[in-house]
């Protein structure tokens, strides 16, 4: 099982790719969207690392741990857009714009990852 220092790790990574992209093609806006859901799942499953001392394998467990914990629920709709952005992206086709990054995933990413790191 990975460790809550792997999550972070991965998930400032994975942050750091999404916030370094120019955002000048959609293939681009497509990989912020993508990584910075990623980074939020890292932050959440760092979360689960350290409280419940597990490591999730499946996107449903992981949405309904997120919706019905005490803590992340408070993230619950900031964690679902991000997803809905990456899924969209990834398999929808979905034609995304720089505001989609930069007014909408990157600002829920900071706060599921300011939330989530009060319990680390």
């Amino acid at each position: 099982m990975p460790s809550k220092e792997e999550h972070i790790a991965k998930a400032n990574g994975d942050a750091t790719f999404a916030l370094s992209l120019s955002l000048d093609s959609q293939p681009q806006i497509d990989w912020a969207l993508v990584a910075l859901f990623y980074a939020a799942l890292h932050y959440v499953e760092a979360y689960l690392a350290v409280i419940f001392g597990i490591h999730m394998r499946s996107h449903t467990t992981r949405d309904s741990i997120v919706g019905r914990d005490s803590n992340l629920r408070r993230i619950f709709h900031e964690y679902q857009d991000l997803k809905f952005f990456g899924y969209n992206a990834r398999y929808e086709m979905g034609v995304f714009k720089p505001k989609d990054v930069t007014d909408q995933a990157a600002p829920k990413f900071e706060k599921i990852k300011d939330h989530i790191k009060k319990f680390l």
